[in-house]
């Protein structure tokens, strides 16, 4: 396994498998040597044999971290390939959860928060956004997404440049000869390393050993490095992008954003992702996901003589202490009396002000009564038949007012004057009766 295989590989390739657990699920079995073994009893094989070497022995519990768009088929293949050997009790905990699991433990997430995941991995990337519900419970908010982009591919890009610097004698190899082959995976590996010292340095000399080539080194430097992937990067970018939109999370709502995988160190990955999400961002530290699967499965339940405490739910008060809700309707109906008693008295100020425009002022005078003047509507009152003069009252001195025009007025506005001459009664009382209309506003 590891530095092992790789060494081996030149010499022996159809004995080594790169990658095997990206095959999880396809029906068509892996050739290695005389043996043909589908992808998930390789990697059930590998678990065992790294389960074997630990100093401390077997775990009590085994987690396992898998691509957040692993379904069902994948699990159950691999669960049934771990059972088979032995691991029977195997907690399976997607990449993204496991993440945010680690990075909640080091700094203390409020619930409801959301944190997207950048996952650069050496053959895959994936990005997905994970949101706090509760002290332990990490769920995906919104679908995730994949794609074949990688490190391997960045790898391939470092090696394609050192190709091209070496032709043409690059193709006067011999791709038969066992020690071009071994030559060939040593330069792979420089090429590798070559890269992930890009990620501090601004250039770098590949070392070439190659039978038959003179060329003992080629340089690389940064700006070349970026622009071979560049497109791959944008393109994980984008898809990040479109994760935060599918999820409904703004990039300014989000508590966290953790770069992690190998590949998410490189620094044009830190670069673009900043520029997208108009934040700062940096890379999580290594193995993120294997410590937050490790929390899971433990567990993380509460020492032993510790107590947690939370707030009881309140009593229900007595229905003799609730608030009783007040009714509207005798508020509404009073509302609506006001309204209607006072468009009533509107209405009967209008028409009594109509009304009281053309009045009737009548007058009664006798030697031994006082003068009363009342407003009533128009009257016509008769006498009785004796003929006396009318006694007409001296005006009080006032201003006259104009002598209003002579109009056509209805019947109710008419002035009609009866005097009929009676013969004077006993007492010697002279009666005069003066019934006149005059306009409001006349003396």
């Amino acid at each position: 396994m590891g530095e092992d295989a790789e060494r081996r590989a030149p010499t022996d390739p159809g004995r080594v498998a790169r990658q095997f657990t990206n095959r999880i699920g396809d029906p068509t079995p892996l050739r290695l040597g005389d043996a043909a073994l589908t992808a998930e009893v390789v990697t059930a094989r590998f678990l065992v044999r790294l389960l074997g070497s630990l100093p401390g022995g077997k775990p009590a519990r085994v987690a396992i971290t898998h691509p957040a768009g692993w379904g069902h088929h994948r699990l159950e293949l691999l669960r049934s390939a771990l059972a088979a050997t032995g691991l029977a009790d195997v907690l399976f905990v997607p990449e993204p959860q496991a993440a945010v699991r680690a990075h909640d433990a080091l700094a203390r997430l409020e619930e409801g928060a959301a944190v997207a995941v950048y996952d650069l991995g050496g053959k895959t990337f994936g990005a997905a956004v994970v949101r706090k519900l509760a002290a332990d419970r990490f769920v995906p908010a919104g679908p995730p997404e994949e794609l074949e982009i990688g490190g391997l591919d960045f790898d391939e890009a470092v090696f394609g440049h050192v190709v091209e610097a070496l032709r043409p004698d690059w193709d006067a190899l011999d791709p038969a000869d066992p020690a071009v082959l071994r030559a060939v995976a040593e330069l792979r590996r420089a090429c590798t390393a070559a890269k992930e010292r890009l990620s501090a340095d601004t250039e770098v000399l590949v070392p070439v050993a190659l039978p038959g080539i003179a060329t003992r080194e080629v340089r690389l430097g940064r700006p070349e490095f970026e622009s071979m992937i560049r497109p791959a990067v944008e393109e994980t970018v984008a898809t990040l992008d479109r994760v935060l939109r599918a999820a409904g999370t703004p990039p300014h709502e989000l508590a966290a954003v953790l770069l992690v995988g190998g590949s998410s160190r490189i620094p044009l990955v830190t670069q673009e992702v900043s520029a997208q999400l108009g934040r700062a961002v940096s890379p999580a530290p290594n193995g993120m996901a294997a410590v937050g699967a490790a929390l899971e499965a433990r567990g993380r339940e509460p020492e032993p003589g510790t107590a947690t405490w939370t707030r009881p739910p309140l009593p229900e008060a007595p229905k003799s202490l609730r608030p009783k809700k007040k009714r509207l309707t005798p508020f509404v109906t009073a509302g609506v009396l006001a309204v209607a008693v006072s468009g009533a008295l509107l209405t009967n100020n209008v028409l009594t002000n109509k009304a009281g425009a053309k009045t009737t002022t009548i007058t009664t005078t006798a030697p031994t009564t006082t003068t009363q003047t009342t407003e009533q509507p128009a009257v016509v009152e008769y006498v009785p038949d004796r003929q006396t003069a009318p006694v007409v009252l001296p005006r009080p001195a006032t201003t006259q007012p104009p002598k209003a025009k002579p109009t056509t007025t209805r019947p109710s506005a008419t002035t009609v004057t009866t005097t009929k001459s009676t013969p004077p009664p006993s007492s010697t009382t002279t009666t005069t009766t003066t019934s006149s209309t005059t306009k409001a506003g006349a003396p």
